[in-house]
């Protein structure tokens, strides 16, 4: 049987990642919003999630908006773009490294699951 809850926290995680991509190749400022928006509903739905590696996840998804935010306002004061810039690629690793935690989960999980039977 199909986890919606799960299924909709992994497809924002995956989402947080590729918006954040796209806007460090396109510069757009929506794009931008959008990478924020995407992120911060990761954030929510990590705090409710019962998973083995939990605390790691909620703390790739902290940085990740720790990095997000503030590139927003550098980027819209036409500040420090090119920091903006720079901030949006570490959030992009931090999305990265909640993609490894995922699949290190599932493993797990699977594990578990073959173990039991």
């Amino acid at each position: 049987m199909i986890n919606w809850g799960k299924v909709w926290s992994d497809f924002f995680i995956f989402l947080a990642l590729t918006s954040n991509v796209g806007f460090i190749f396109s510069h757009d400022p929506y794009q931008l919003v959008v990478a924020i928006g995407v992120n911060l509903i990761a954030t929510v739905l990590k705090f409710g999630a019962k998973k083995i590696l939990s605390a790691e996840l909620l703390a790739t998804a902290l940085v990740a908006d720790l990095h997000l935010i503030p590139a927003a306002i550098l980027y819209f004061s036409n500040v420090h773009v090119d920091l903006a810039i720079g901030l949006a690629i570490g959030a992009a690793v931090a999305n990265i490294i909640s993609i490894i935690l995922l699949f290190i989960e599932m493993v797990m999980e699977y594990r578990k699951q073959e173990d039991n039977y």
